[in-house]
């Protein structure tokens, strides 16, 4: 069993990078399916399951399978709630409705996925920016990581709203706001959001995240950590390419936005993980 294990856990890694760059592509031509309504949702759920996929087995391999299906469905369960709260109420994000495109729910299940796969991407990149890395959060840590790890997931949300829902129109807001239509309290809601159920998962992983040597061992590497940073950037390039769909005001300045915020964070986590004598 223990010759088989080293091999094993290659397989996997190897299999995860395949998807990460199968995922990189995908962005690449995502771009030429934009003006395509029908394309454009088809390619969206595509998009949702592979960067799914390819984040739950990265949690897996860190955290086990118990504490990566209890991340994803705290996740769920959190999200769920708050955006079908926001649908009947307005709080936390405002009033808004999906497009029928993206399922016959009022809050289409594919939400879910984009939110456990973007919450652990921006726990994984608060880990390496506060240094814990392997590390079960301890003290202030649990509470300092969850805190960045919000910052990171609410700047993709920054980026990604103007786009999918004025410009390409997946969810419409009843009452637009002034950033490029989006009310200002999707931003806070958001924040809100997110920060709770990070902060649930680090106060339940600060008790029950057992860290065994094997595991320390595999997930002690450069390439390990490199995921999450690629990916990341990888989702930022889909928003920076959005200029070849439209060129105008809002894809630009998503652009922008993108490239000082996600590409800067993106990078500074690879320096960080590059620069890491103990990995």
């Amino acid at each position: 069993m223990t010759s088989k294990t080293p091999n094993t856990k290659k397989t996997f890694n190897k299999l995860r990078w395949s998807l990460i760059l199968v995922f990189f592509i995908f962005n690449l031509l995502f771009i030429f399916t934009y003006k395509d309504p029908n394309l454009l949702a088809l390619d969206s759920f595509v998009a949702t399951a592979l960067i799914f996929i390819v984040v739950f087995l990265y949690a897996v391999e860190r955290y086990g399978k118990k504490n990566a299906l209890i991340f994803f469905m705290v996740t769920s369960l959190v999200s769920l709630f708050f955006e079908n709260l926001s649908v009947l109420t307005g709080f936390p994000f405002g009033f808004y409705h999906y497009s029928p495109s993206l399922g016959v729910l009022p809050v289409p299940l594919i939400i879910i996925f984009e939110y456990f796969a973007m919450g652990y991407l921006s726990w994984i990149l608060a880990h390496i920016l506060t240094g814990q890395y392997s590390k079960k959060l301890e003290g202030k840590q649990i509470f300092i990581v969850p805190l960045i790890a919000t910052f990171i997931m609410v700047m993709w949300d920054l980026t990604v709203d103007p786009i999918s829902a004025t410009l390409q129109g997946l969810w419409v807001w009843t009452y637009p706001g002034p950033f490029f239509g989006i009310p200002i309290s999707n931003y806070f809601g958001w924040f809100l959001v997110v920060y709770i159920f990070l902060q649930i998962l680090a106060l339940y992983l600060s008790k029950y995240d057992t860290i065994k040597p094997e595991k320390a061992e595999a997930i002690s590497n450069k390439p390990f950590w490199s995921e999450a940073p690629v990916i990341y950037g990888t989702m930022a390039m889909g928003t920076i390419l959005s200029i070849f769909y439209v060129f105008n005001d809002i894809t630009i300045d998503m652009a922008l936005i993108t490239f000082f915020t996600m590409v800067f964070v993106a990078l500074l986590a690879l320096i960080n993980v590059w620069n890491n004598e103990s990995l």
